[in-house]
């Protein structure tokens, strides 16, 4: 009975080790995966700035349209 509990227990420390492995890997990746998001994050943030800042000079608030009346688009 001896070596079928020895066996077993090596069966178990090895599956232990392939998820050790995997939880590795995944803690890689994810870390990976974070990294990159960030990154896009801060370019589209840039780019937005970037986009405003273009916009605002041609942006005038004091300029308001005439309202037109209901009428004026009748024939």
């Amino acid at each position: 009975m001896l070596p079928w509990v020895l066996l077993f227990l090596v069966l178990v420390l090895v599956g232990l080790g392939v998820l050790a492995w995997f939880a590795m890997r995944l803690f890689g990746d994810v870390r990976r995966l974070g990294t990159t998001v960030a990154d896009a994050a801060d370019r589209l943030s840039r780019a937005a700035a970037e986009l405003d800042a273009a916009g605002r000079p041609t942006a005038r608030d004091d300029v308001v349209p005439h309202p037109r009346s209901a009428s004026a688009h009748r024939y």
